[in-house]
């Protein structure tokens, strides 16, 4: 299969991503990322996330070790915004942008990432995912929890110290509309199945795009992955979000986590900039919410250890962003790591 020119539907987003292979061997007289990695002390006495540093607010951080959550101090959501400040008009429109972001630091230690937590550690870490998820899930005003990390210079990330964040919205946002949508209407047409359970369960995934599977998750390069190194960690039974998942599945999920992200590591030759977003189904009452299947998924933003994948006129122009790499060779590639760490 070469793949190239190729259009690939991605069933969630239910739009085309373009598969072209052919443009990885394209000269390359551009920007390059160094691959050496940023040496980071144990303790910053300037970061804000450090134990023990007062904060641009005037804040003390506590003397914390392991996971510790907070509320941003600069959030792009209004926890408290009035009401009333809606306006309805067919060509402007607006109203509050209500919710609450939180930051998930991962550790005390500054110069730690998720890949380098020791087991223990990534187990708090992703519990800490868990419970900040079912306390801000039960709010009644609270329609969508999306917990993420940026991670890495290269996405213009403003403070290096490990952590993610969470934004827990009043609304549901456009990307998961889209996707329980999606969802929606596979199970309609399919008897009630789940489209990522059907989308796992295939043949040509299980036996090109499966990276690692284990008794409770797998780890997959979608079929139209739009990153060139683009993964899903996908459960083996359908869960709604992490507040229906076992203690061992929390534990099974945080291992699993950490070792991809060591995969990615390995492949691009330093601690690897990433964007991770963990998929829950939106916590208002819409019935459709009841198709959604977890999933959490890596965008790596780059192409290979030295080259960023920047989305420029065609791209940002037509919403149909190009993948240089085939998903086939990339899970063959991110395998080949897995099985030389086992």
């Amino acid at each position: 299969m070469s793949g190239n020119w190729q259009r690939r539907w991605q069933p969630l987003l239910q739009q085309w991503v373009i598969v072209s292979a052919s443009t990885a061997t394209r000269p390359w007289s551009g920007a390059t990322e160094s691959t050496q990695s940023i040496v980071q002390p144990e303790h910053d006495p300037n970061c804000y996330l450090c134990p023990g540093v007062t904060r641009a607010n005037g804040t003390v951080n506590p003397d914390y070790k392991g996971a510790y959550a907070f509320d941003n101090d600069f959030p792009t959501l209004a926890a408290h915004a009035p009401d009333g400040e809606d306006f309805a008009d067919e060509l402007q429109s607006y109203t509050s942008a209500k919710g609450h972001c939180r930051v998930l630091c991962w550790s005390e230690n500054h110069n730690d990432t998720l890949a380098s937590l020791s087991e223990t550690n990534m187990i708090a870490a992703a519990k800490l995912w868990k419970d900040e998820y079912n306390a801000l899930s039960a709010n009644d005003n609270i329609e969508q929890v999306l917990i993420f990390e940026n991670k890495g210079v290269e996405i213009g990330v403003s403070n290096l110290h490990p952590h993610g964040q969470i934004y827990a919205t009043s609304f549901v946002t456009d990307t998961a509309i889209r996707m329980r949508d999606a969802q929606a209407s596979y199970a309609t047409s399919h008897e009630g199945r789940s489209m990522l359970q059907d989308m796992l369960a295939m043949e040509s995934v299980q036996q090109e795009l499966l990276v690692e599977k284990t008794e409770h998750w797998s780890v997959i390069v979608p079929y139209a992955a739009r990153f060139s190194y683009e993964t899903w960690i996908i459960p083996n039974r359908k869960l709604g979000s992490l507040a229906d998942t076992t203690d061992t599945e929390m534990e099974a999920l945080a291992l699993v986590y950490q070792r991809q992200v060591k995969r990615y590591d390995t492949l691009f030759e330093r601690s690897a900039p990433n964007i991770t977003l963990l998929h829950n189904a939106p916590c208002d009452d819409h019935a459709d919410n009841y198709h959604w299947c977890f999933h959490l998924a890596f965008h790596p933003p780059l192409r290979d250890a030295t080259k960023l994948k920047f989305l420029a006129g065609f791209e940002s122009g037509s919403n149909n962003i190009v993948n240089p790499l085939m998903p086939e060779h990339a899970a063959a590639t991110l395998r080949n790591l897995a099985e030389a760490q086992s």
